[in-house]
Formats: structure tokens, sequence, C-alpha cells
């Protein structure tokens, strides 16, 4: 338990603490650009580290990092325009929805990996865990929540891009505190996927469990 707490402590200081304290103190010796893309530099040699050293793929890490250094680099190529900004994030989303699909048509929903790193972290197998969400009545809800995340992006796009088409530079203040509270409107709905998928998974354990025993009772 103690190690699975460090590894959570880990994430958070490698993942966000750091590089938001790293990007204060580089911006007063480099431009904005290299103060906002050198500080994913630790994650993505953390995860790399990680993969390593347990011999596991974190994807939930990757697809931190690789987000993080696309999104910023799609800001910074904004030049300071908020109305680039704006045009260049639906770009950035319909580009990720794309993606998503493709990834969708593969049956390969990231809902289902980010379940896999949480439950490696809380000491899972990670191979047993790939058999136990592949289960119909859990992988579903997988897809399920994949869906609402495209659908959820394609909002964002489209809403920003009435947006600026609309209020123009006014857009890019509004745009802030709708996308923030819609995205922790979202983070709500993956939270309670991911609790049907733990009831649903640790209710097939017990009959799981009880099958067996009736087998060695037999």
């Amino acid at each position: 338990m103690k190690k699975e707490s460090n590894l959570i402590i880990y994430d958070l200081i490698l993942y966000l603490v750091f590089p938001l304290v790293l990007y204060k103190v580089l911006q007063h010796y480099f431009s904005d650009y290299w103060a906002m893309l050198l500080p994913t530099v630790p994650g993505i040699l953390y995860t790399l580290f990680r993969f390593w050293y347990t011999k596991q793929f974190n994807v939930t890490g990757i697809f931190i990092i690789s987000t993080l250094t696309v999104s910023t680099v799609v800001d910074l190529l904004a030049l300071g325009s908020a109305k680039n900004l704006i045009v260049y994030n639906v770009y950035y989303h319909f580009a990720l929805v794309g993606v998503f699909l493709i990834l969708l048509a593969l049956k390969k929903p990231l809902p289902y990996y980010f379940m896999i790193d949480i439950a490696a972290i809380q000491g899972q197998d990670r191979e047993e865990s790939k058999k136990l969400y592949k289960q119909p009545s859990l992988f579903k809800v997988f897809q399920y929540l994949f869906i609402a995340w495209i659908v959820k992006d394609i909002v964002f796009a489209i809403g920003q891009w009435w947006m600026v088409d609309t209020y123009g530079l006014k857009a890019y203040y509004s745009r802030t505190i709708i996308f923030t509270v819609g995205g922790y409107v979202f983070g709500i709905i993956m939270a309670i996927g991911y609790a049907i998928v733990t009831m649903r998974a640790q209710k097939l354990k017990g009959d799981d469990s009880e099958q067996s025993s009736d087998e060695i009772i037999i």
C-alpha cells in the first residue's frame, strides 16, 4: 500500500507540480516556448523510466504528456492572438476526434487503458486487469465513455468555432469559463462510468470465486 501511495505522489509531482514550478522558474531565463515545453521533459522521462522499471506501459502518462506537449505547441503557434488560439484549438480537437474515431473502430477505447493503469497503481496485475475489463459487460462501458469523450470534443470544437465566428475576440474569455466547467462535468461522467465498471468487476470476481468454490466442493 505504501508503494502504491508513493507512485501516486510521484505521478502528481512529475505530471503536475513539477511542470508548473519549473515553468515559473524558466520563464525568467527562456522564451515562453521553451519555458512551457521544457517542463514536460521530466514527465516524459519518468514515464519511460516506469516502463523500463516495471516493464509496464503507462498509457495514461504517455497520453497526458503527449496531449500537454501538443496543446502547448498549438497555443504557442497562436502567437498571442486570442482568435488564432481558439481557431487552432478547434483544429486540434478535430484532429483528436479523428484519432479517437480510429481507436474506437479498432476497439481500443482509451478509458479501458486508463482503467488498467489505475488498477495497476492499486497493485492489481496488469494482464489480469486486461482480461477482466475485456468482459463484455465492462468493455461496453469503456466504449460508451469513449463515445461520450468524442462527442464532448466535437461539441467543444464546434462551440469554439461558433463563438469566435459570432463574438470574435470576446469569445476567448467566455471560452475559458465555459469549457472549464464542461471539463468538470465530463470528469464527473467519467468518474461515474469508472464506478460502474468497478462495481460490475467486483460482482464478476465474486461470481468467479463462488463458482470456483462450488467446483472444489464437487
